[in-house]
């Protein structure tokens, strides 16, 4: 078949014998991910250029810096399960069908997807394949309280944060979050999506990532299912704030809510906490957690 060049960075001859060579297998997982062919083909020709034709393999470390370019990723710890979870081929180094997998699915992906990908990361950044402990959330809380500034007692913040989490996630009270409760959190409240840090690019990067290599214009599924979730939790909170009126006085002491900033893989939650004395504001923009 007669091909054309797609890649202005490639010499005519270079891009169409990528092309050819790619062509194959560009078929196949234009029919598995959530890109066209031309676009696989595209990610392909930019695997090939960013490891000179494997002579300078994806390995570990140069997919660490790829994601921190490119995406904009720099949880190193998530980035390093990401890695091993999809250099199936090799665990020396990430071959051109699984970059184009990964990043369909860091890109693209699905919310039952997502779910599915994030707690699998999660769990094996715990090195448990099944559950989530409520001692590895505080270990988390503390590794991210070592980024933060500490204004308050950071013991106390962690403690309070790790029973919010529970509170909110864990939903069969067990004392550990089970991928159906992880599920079901997210399900009501996307924004749990990365409770315990980043894994997915912010929607700005996925944007100017994508233009790389296709013309489509960029959809936010994730947003899109964000505004949905808004909107039935503000019809749920405004139902159950005129029922509870009706009964009696609204307790004052202890007020939390959760609700979605413009990014919607962000947790934005407001809590009055006794201990500090005053209302705080806990961000969590999937790299740390900001206490302001």
């Amino acid at each position: 078949m007669p091909y054309s060049p797609i890649n202005k960075r490639l010499t005519a001859t270079l891009d169409i014998r990528l092309q050819h060579r790619f062509s194959d297998i560009g078929t196949e997982l234009s029919r598995t991910t959530h890109f066209n062919k031309i676009e696989v083909l595209r990610l392909l020709q930019m695997h090939y250029m960013l490891t000179k034709d494997n002579t300078k393999p994806m390995d570990k470390l140069n997919f660490i810096k790829f994601m921190d370019v490119f995406l904009g990723v720099r949880n190193v710890e998530a980035v390093d399960k990401i890695y091993l979870l999809c250099a199936g081929t090799n665990k020396k180094y990430l071959t051109g069908p699984e970059f184009v997998k990964v990043l369909s699915m860091l890109l693209k992906g699905t919310l039952p997807d997502l779910i599915h990908f994030c707690f699998e990361v999660y769990t094996e950044m715990m090195r448990s394949p099944k559950y989530i402990k409520k001692e590895d959330v505080l270990l988390m809380s503390r590794r991210n309280s070592m980024k933060m500034c500490k204004l308050v007692n950071m013991e106390e913040y962690d403690q309070s944060f790790v029973d919010f989490v529970m509170t909110e996630v864990d939903k069969d009270r067990d004392n550990r979050i089970s991928l159906e409760d992880y599920r079901k959190a997210v399900q009501e409240n996307v924004a749990w999506l990365q409770f315990l840090g980043q894994i997915l690019p912010s929607c700005s990067q996925k944007e100017i990532f994508l233009r790389l290599f296709t013309d489509r214009p960029y959809v936010n599924n994730l947003e899109s299912t964000a505004a949905a979730m808004t909107r039935r939790n503000r019809e749920s909170i405004a139902r159950m704030t005129l029922l509870k009126s009706t009964i009696s006085q609204p307790d004052t002491t202890t007020a939390s809510s959760t609700s979605f900033s413009s990014n919607s893989t962000c947790l934005v939650v407001n809590r009055d906490m006794n201990q500090f004395n005053k209302k705080n504001q806990l961000i969590s923009d999937g790299n740390y957690l900001t206490l302001f």
